[in-house]
């Protein structure tokens, strides 16, 4: 740690949908270079809680502070501005693009000519994309499609990167293979991930944020979290994690 203060911190933030609270008041903090996971039961405010860090949605109340300036109401794309890479659930690829040139329109939001094509060729060659390049991305598998993702939000070289269910959908082997990268990119940028997949989490987790009814649970590490009766109970069911 850095000492500094934390790079993203939540403070009292809550999101109601008419009469229902989402989340509710849930203080966060996130330290510079962490990885840190979010897990919780389907309804539990994980997936509002990460839409409203990425201005999807707008908090009914609270603040969200990164690096200590409250971008409440800011759009995605300001976020994006300010260092934040994100990348959804559903990939958002260009599916009449090829791989490159997905990559290429990336990195020339930040960069200009000779660099962004430079920077696009390392993050290829970084995720082992070369014999995809130049296959249009409306072909590949989903997991080609979400390292194809996970590849446009490392152009940008963010100093923060938000991940939603980077597993999803993918084989035994696809997802080693996104655990290894998220371990290594958590090297050079501070990441949240949004998961369901606990054999996932098990790979990459340091320290696990579990939701429920629209609060935090519990934070702790992977294993005591799995440990933790009241967790078992309202998230995993009884002896829910080998």
């Amino acid at each position: 740690m850095t000492g500094r203060g934390p790079i993203l911190e939540t403070r009292g933030l809550s999101k109601r949908f008419g009469g229902v609270t989402a989340v509710a008041a849930v203080d966060f903090r996130l330290d510079p270079g962490e990885l840190r996971c979010l897990i919780g039961p389907n309804g539990a405010g994980k997936s509002t809680f990460f839409k409203m860090l990425t201005g999807q949605l707008r908090p009914t109340s609270g603040a969200i502070l990164l690096d200590g300036h409250d971008i409440v109401g800011a759009q995605p794309h300001e976020i994006g501005r300010r260092g934040v890479g994100i990348k959804n659930q559903v990939p958002d690829v260009m599916n009449g693009l090829t791989v490159r040139e997905n990559l290429w329109l990336a990195a020339h939001t930040r960069q200009r000519g000779i660099v962004a094509k430079s920077a696009a060729g390392a993050v290829a060659d970084r995720l082992a994309l070369g014999p995809i390049l130049d296959r249009y991305v409306g072909e590949l598998a989903h997991g080609q499609r979400q390292w194809v993702e996970i590849g446009m939000v490392l152009v940008c070289e963010p100093k923060i990167i938000l991940l939603d269910e980077p597993a999803a959908g993918m084989s035994d082997e696809e997802s080693d293979r996104t655990a290894r990268l998220i371990r290594e990119v958590n090297e050079h940028a501070t990441i949240v991930v949004v998961e369901h997949d606990m054999q996932f989490i098990r790979q990459i987790a340091r320290k696990v944020t579990v939701f429920h009814q629209g609060r935090i649970l519990i934070e702790d590490s992977f294993d005591h979290v799995i440990a933790d009766p009241v967790v078992r109970d309202v998230y995993l069911g009884r002896g829910g994690v080998a």
